[in-house]
């Protein structure tokens, strides 16, 4: 079975296309455009442009799509349309211009696919794991395998940048606003405070972070983890009043530049909240999870039904020739 999905986000649109042979899930094709969707949000409601960007990459992926040799697609949208007051609108233009049609995730099943991919395929038992979006973040607690708590924070990497940095590098006042703002969010959570040792990471802003370690510190390249400590030496540089120093940081991921000092802070003060010592960055992400709990799952499930319907028939037409 070859499988398309795209993921619809803040800040990037991406299309996965997936193939299962019964046993495992082979990627064959992943793109991505930084459309920023969160930038053309005026006081909640994604602008025209916004709109015709997003239908312009979407009937892209649709081509790549029909030229593939996928079977079906799922689109799905995160905060990009969860969280603008226009998206009943937003959704039947995008219908309209590109014959397709959103699900639009509700925060708590963004948080939980992302936790089913990671669980998927890292052996994980007692944890954190988060998606810094553009404009939400998700978290998921969890012990023995399993969900403790889960929720989706409405602050993402871009739209928190948007809001409080003036120009395109964050000042030290603009930085401590965004901390102060994520901190806030944080406590808010009615969660049992425990510190835990190992976070597991998904989306773009967490491979940002990665990238940006592996130019800083002697970590080699296939490596998928960093320590609290490589993270606050990242954080003193965007915070130096040497230019270079920032800058250095910067020109290591150049197409995040609007987004990367948003993200990096709420990681940061994740990091923090629950006394976190390595972050692992996970290659997969909730377009895997969405394959494999929606698509998978349910065409095993639909196959079972099928089984049990076909045996129920059988049993039914035996007893009946006996009578």
């Amino acid at each position: 079975m070859v499988y398309a999905i795209i993921d619809l986000g803040s800040n990037s649109i991406r299309l996965s296309i997936f193939k299962y042979d019964g046993e495992k899930i082979k990627l064959l094709t992943n793109k991505k455009v930084m459309a920023g969707l969160a930038s053309y949000t005026r006081n909640g409601i994604l602008t025209q442009e916004g709109i015709s960007k997003a239908c312009t990459v979407l009937n892209k992926f649709k081509i790549i799509i029909q030229n593939s040799p996928a079977k079906g697609y799922a689109l799905f949208a995160t905060a990009s349309l969860r969280n603008i007051k226009n998206r009943e609108e937003v959704t039947e233009q995008i219908k309209i211009r590109t014959g397709m049609a959103p699900e639009i995730l509700a925060g708590s099943e963004e948080a939980r696919l992302g936790f089913v991919a990671i669980k998927r395929y890292y052996d994980i038992n007692d944890g954190v794991t988060i998606d810094i979006g553009g404009g939400s973040t998700e978290l998921v607690v969890f012990e023995n395998k399993k969900i403790k708590y889960l929720t989706s924070i409405p602050i993402g990497s871009l739209n928190l940048q948007n809001k409080y940095v003036k120009n395109i590098a964050a000042t030290k006042k603009e930085m401590k606003k965004m901390r102060k703002v994520t901190r806030k969010a944080l406590e808010k959570l009615d969660w049992e405070r425990k510190k835990y040792a190992e976070l597991y990471a998904i989306g773009g802003t967490a491979r940002a972070v990665l990238d940006v370690t592996k130019e800083f510190f002697e970590v080699p390249s296939k490596e998928r983890s960093f320590t609290d400590t490589n993270l606050k030496h990242i954080m003193k540089r965007l915070c130096s009043d040497d230019s270079l120093e920032y800058k250095a940081v910067y020109k290591v991921v150049p197409e995040r530049i609007f987004s990367f000092c948003g993200g990096i802070i709420i990681l940061n003060e994740i990091v923090k909240h629950f006394g976190i010592q390595r972050i692992t960055i996970s290659k997969n992400g909730i377009r895997d999870g969405y394959f494999w709990d929606k698509v998978v799952h349910q065409l095993a499930e639909e196959k079972r039904k099928a089984v049990d319907e076909t045996r129920e028939d059988f049993i039914e037409d035996a007893n009946t020739s006996e009578m």
